[in-house]
């Protein structure tokens, strides 16, 4: 009896002690995540989706850049942007896609990928071009025979593809163009030229001209015009094969040099 009396007496007393440890105004526990979990959960979604779409920007097309842009701007309520521009200093893709500066290497492998489809659209698949790097840049050689005929200064409408290809990837490297004309020691007297010199002037201004009629953009201080005539042979005069080589335009691109802004009435440059 007494060891039943006992057990009683602890039941009792553990009755008590759990009473005692979840009192009965305490509120049930509800289920689910707290309210501030949620919050933050969206929080986190929004910054994995910001850092996604700046690492999207790295492989960016500019066109596409410029509309995502606007759509952030509108996105977050900007009313007023004042535009400004800072050349990046660094060397990532993204730096690249806004570089100012005139690469030699990106502008070699163009011109040899389109010596090689201008090869493609000759019939006879032989072209007089050659491509290669001097002192003065990126040099590209046209005989003669491909793209004027002899003692004239009309281009040839076969060449403006050609052209077109040479001018869009100097547009994009941001080159500065030089036309050097060439001619043979043979001389020339016509009423229209009189001489070597003339006829290589009228080339070079040529070529100009019609990179300008087809973008009219494109400053004229990108474009400079030299009539070598005769005074710059690569080969000897002495052979009609050499003098062939010789009669040629030479397209050169290269850096282009530091901007001078002229002041309306002054007399020289103002950096």
């Amino acid at each position: 009896m007494a060891e039943n009396e006992a057990e009683v007496q602890e039941e009792e007393v553990e009755e008590e002690g759990s009473s005692k440890d979840q009192p009965e105004d305490q509120p049930p526990c509800e289920e689910g995540a707290p309210g501030w979990v949620v919050t933050f959960g969206d929080m986190m979604s929004l910054l994995l989706t910001f850092f996604i779409l700046l690492l999207s920007f790295a492989t960016m097309d500019k066109i596409k850049y410029k509309v995502l842009s606007g759509s952030i701007q509108t996105a977050f309520g900007v009313q007023e942007v004042t535009p400004t521009f800072t050349r990046p200093q660094a060397s990532k893709v993204i730096a690249k896609e806004f570089s100012m500066e005139f690469n030699s290497q990106n502008m070699l492998d163009g011109m040899k990928k389109i010596e090689e489809r201008e090869s493609v659209r000759t019939p006879s698949g032989r072209v007089d071009i050659e491509v290669f790097e001097d002192y003065r840049g990126i040099v590209l050689s046209v005989g003669e025979s491909h793209m004027f005929e002899a003692g004239r200064a009309d281009l040839r409408p076969a060449i403006w593809p050609f052209l077109d290809d040479v001018l869009n990837l100097a547009v994009t490297n941001k080159a500065q163009i030089q036309v050097e004309a060439h001619t043979d020691s043979s001389p020339i007297k016509t009423a229209k030229f009189p001489s070597n010199d003339h006829l290589s002037a009228d080339r070079a201004v040529s070529v100009i001209r019609y990179f300008r009629g087809v973008r009219e953009d494109i400053p004229g201080h990108r474009f400079e015009a030299v009539a070598a005539g005769k005074s710059r042979p690569r080969f000897p005069n002495m052979t009609d094969a050499g003098r062939k080589k010789n009669r040629r335009v030479e397209l050169i691109f290269h850096q282009a040099p530091k901007m001078y802004i002229y002041k309306r009435g002054g007399s020289g440059p103002s950096k």
